[in-house]
């Protein structure tokens, strides 16, 4: 009789664990988990401009385009993407490839280059290789970076790719990759000197160019520089941009001159965390080529400011009681990036508002939603991102015992 009755409990005891279990809505413990809110979340970055573009007088060149490195806003363009001969300016192609050759660990700076005769004898701008003559490949970046050495891009194409044509399908491959439709390269160095077609480019694509280079380290520190030695100092290395230490800002970034392009200039310019590129092509003269690109550039400095509304991961400054949790409290993050592009007069009135969820309950994920992040201009909503949980945060109480013990 006794053992009837403990059978029975038993069974019962083991039906009520599962009642309870079902109750629960059951799934495993929450792991508690310390790291970035936001990490991981996919979210891109927000960028609202004000769509009040630039008021400009038209430029003196045949085409020319501003923007804002980091997003890529257009703050002016001018037939952006007429088909122009680039001249030099193709020259930051192959920086660009080279120098995504060295982040991917394929090459290093201090590779030893060594000329060959086809470099020894390529004209326009050099640094007068001979044929033989070794230098780092740091050293002949610098000559074509700061003096646009034909000769050094020639040299360095052919130490990467085997032959300079072959770095010239490397060239096109990362113009295609960026989806650059007006850019195709028949030479590593931008001198026409071919009898059917020459490189073809637009202000546009050269300006992407431009954005992608100048995330790379040591560029602007090069491009930057007035003048440098070379050759264990017997020659010194001239910039040929004319705007350096005149125009506050201004660290790069290229060149260029053929009689079939015109005067060309990519520049690129820092102030008070806003970074603007411009591109000038087809100019009548060196003097106006860098006039234009001042005044594109003062422009934008002028005109435009750079709001940070939100950063990602970034704190929104209240806290939040947590249900469920004995009073645990959170420090709800923004999910996403917004960045607001307004004129300077306008700049006051971007503004963030939270909008939290009424119940916020345990248990929480890193990065769970828990509300909203409003950001406006104005009485003008510009965009609502996610607020998150910064860190995760277990339920307590006994249904969260329950849940941890019978859930599996």
């Amino acid at each position: 009789m006794n053992r009837g009755r403990g059978t029975r409990a038993a069974v019962l005891a083991v039906l009520l664990a599962g009642l309870l279990v079902a109750l629960c809505a059951c799934g495993g413990r929450e792991p508690v988990e310390q790291a970035t809110a936001a990490q991981g979340n996919g979210l891109e970055p927000v960028v609202w401009f004000s769509g009040e573009k630039l008021s400009i007088q038209p430029p003196r060149c045949a085409s020319a385009i501003l923007l804002e490195a980091d997003s890529g806003e257009i703050l002016y363009a001018w037939n952006e993407h007429a088909r122009r001969a680039p001249a030099s300016i193709a020259k930051t192609m192959l920086e660009l490839v080279v120098l995504d050759e060295v982040e991917a660990g394929r090459i290093s700076l201090q590779d030893s280059v060594r000329s060959s005769k086809w470099a020894s004898r390529i004209g326009g701008s050099q640094v007068y290789l001979k044929e033989g003559e070794v230098f780092t490949l740091e050293e002949l970046l610098h000559a074509v970076v700061i003096a646009s050495a034909n000769d050094a891009c020639v040299a360095i194409a052919e130490h990467i790719a085997g032959s300079a044509d072959g770095f010239v399908e490397m060239m096109n491959d990362r113009a295609e990759k960026m989806g650059l439709k007006e850019t195709y390269f028949v030479n590593v160095h931008g001198l026409d000197d071919e009898p059917i077609e020459g490189n073809t480019t637009s202000a546009y694509d050269i300006a992407q160019i431009a954005r992608e280079l100048v995330r790379h380290d040591h560029v602007l520190g090069w491009s930057s520089t007035v003048e440098a030695p070379f050759r264990d100092g017997t020659f010194r290395l001239i910039n040929t941009n004319k705007m350096l230490g005149d125009f506050p800002g201004l660290d790069g970034l290229k060149t260029g001159y053929t009689s079939k392009a015109g005067f060309c200039f990519a520049g690129t310019a820092k102030r008070k965390g806003l970074r603007l590129v411009s591109v000038v092509l087809g100019g009548e003269s060196s003097r106006l080529r860098f006039q234009e690109s001042g005044r594109l550039l003062a422009a934008g400095f002028n005109g435009v400011t750079r709001v940070a509304a939100t950063k990602k991961d970034g704190d929104l400054g209240i806290e939040a009681v947590v249900l469920r949790s004995h009073g645990r409290k959170i420090r709800p993050l923004a999910a996403q990036e917004v960045t607001v592009f307004v004129p300077r007069s306008k700049h006051d009135l971007v503004r963030k508002e939270v909008r939290l969820d009424k119940k916020i309950s345990a248990p929480l994920k890193v990065g769970q939603r828990v509300g909203m992040v409003d950001v406006r201009l104005g009485d003008q909503l510009v965009a609502s991102v996610p607020a998150v949980s910064n860190e995760a945060v277990e339920a307590k109480g006994w249904r969260a015992w329950l849940k941890r013990k019978f859930g599996g």
